[in-house]
């Protein structure tokens, strides 16, 4: 346990000597923000001005549920950062066959990650939701969004050779939460095409409450995690 709090440790120094990291770690901040305090305005603008009860309201919900995904989404992309500079800089290798071991360094940059992203999530929900969402679900998706977090990291670190390739592969990456969009914006079965993403099903629970879409959500995620560690494990640990 202490070589996984000293690697962790290692990371944090990592993160401070690279401003654009520091900064990137702030976007859920910001964005939370934005949509509490300046989002609602514009809602109050538009109304007035075209005369309607409502415009944007009816997808407070879908904004909340960006907010809460992309809080781990934001923070594993500069963990997946930093392993790729210590993969640059033939770290990771070391690392591995030191007393910190494999399962020791995924666990010193995902799990860790992971662990702070939850709680994380859960405090901007509160800072900065504009709805009241049930707290089942609310917990829910934020557990689901700390997977999905994971995954972006997994795939931008197995995708990529460099930070360059890196941030290319995030944009990519970040099409994960594009799911979200479809059961709002597309009507019918052609919104199923997103059913792969775990950000679809996390939509469909918000919009229905419904706990059956909750646990595909969840599911999904694990499962992408899956499916992507074992490329990890081999690219960036051995």
């Amino acid at each position: 346990m202490k070589a996984i709090y000293l690697s962790f440790l290692q990371m944090l120094r990592q993160m401070k000597q690279d401003v654009m990291l520091m900064v990137i770690v702030l976007v859920p901040f910001f964005a939370g923000a934005v949509f509490r305090f300046i989002v609602p305005v514009i809602e109050d603008l538009l109304t007035g001005y075209f005369g309607m009860k409502e415009i944007l309201t009816p997808y407070y919900e879908l904004i909340d549920l960006f907010l809460i995904v992309i809080t781990p989404s934001m923070f594993n992309y500069v963990v997946a950062m930093v392993i790729l500079e210590e993969a640059d800089d033939h770290m990771i290798a070391y690392l591995a066959v030191t007393p910190l071991g494999k399962k020791g360094y995924l666990f010193s940059r995902l799990g860790a990650t992971g662990l702070i992203s939850f709680p994380a999530s859960l405090l901007m929900a509160a800072l900065f939701s504009l709805t009241n969402m049930n707290k089942l679900t609310l917990i829910g998706i934020a557990l689901a969004g700390t997977i999905q977090g994971v995954v972006v990291a997994l795939l931008i670190v197995a995708l990529s050779t460099n930070k360059v390739e890196g941030m290319a592969v995030g944009k990519m990456a970040a099409l994960f939460s594009i799911g979200a969009v479809a059961p709002y914006f597309i009507a019918g079965k052609v919104q199923c095409i997103f059913a792969v993403l775990p950000s679809f099903w996390m939509a469909k629970a918000v919009q229905e409450n419904a706990s059956p879409a909750l646990l595909i959500s969840i599911l999904l995620a694990v499962l992408w995690m899956v499916l992507l560690s074992g490329k990890f494990i081999r690219k960036a640990i051995t």
